[in-house]
């Protein structure tokens, strides 16, 4: 009767959830995190365009909640070639497809975005835009930071035995 009832909950779950994932129409994927200091984040993403009627020429990051927590406001933003990023008053970022051949059609990804942040698990609305500028869609992107490496401090007389 257990394993009955977990697969019963097990497709009810995937019944509820793949619709989610198989209808959408753009999405913001993380592809990695990196410490670029002690205290600085950059996370690198790709944008996926699966279905929008029009391509996407702008994203903008609006961090949640206004204002935005501390740690959640963006400090920098770097771009693909033919797009250009730029911070926003909001505490988000700004990309811009520098011309329509630049921008993303539906079927296809874009990658290389980056930004910048004091570490915190952080969302923010995402508004997908197409060339006249118009939202096409806006959806929430959280986004994970990666762990700290621990560092032990050792000395180097330590260091030595370790290797005699």
């Amino acid at each position: 009767m257990r394993k009955s009832l977990r697969i019963f909950l097990a497709v009810s779950i995937a019944l509820l959830i793949l619709p989610t994932i198989v209808s959408a129409d753009a999405a913001v994927v993380q592809d990695s995190c990196v410490w670029v200091s002690q205290d600085i984040v950059r996370i690198y993403f790709t944008v996926v365009n699966f279905s929008l009627p029009a391509p996407v020429c702008d994203l903008h990051f609006i961090p949640e909640p206004q204002p935005p927590l501390p740690e959640c406001a963006l400090l920098s933003a770097g771009s693909p070639p033919g797009w250009s990023s730029f911070l926003n008053p909001l505490g988000g970022a700004d990309w811009y497809a520098n011309t329509i051949n630049d921008c993303i059609p539906a079927g296809t990804a874009k990658g290389n975005y980056w930004f910048e942040l004091d570490p915190g698990f952080c969302c923010y609305v995402v508004q997908f835009t197409d060339p006249t500028g118009a939202v096409i869609l806006e959806q929430e992107e959280c986004f994970t930071l990666c762990g700290k490496v621990p560092i032990e401090e050792r000395s180097l007389g330590g260091v030595k035995k370790l290797y005699k």
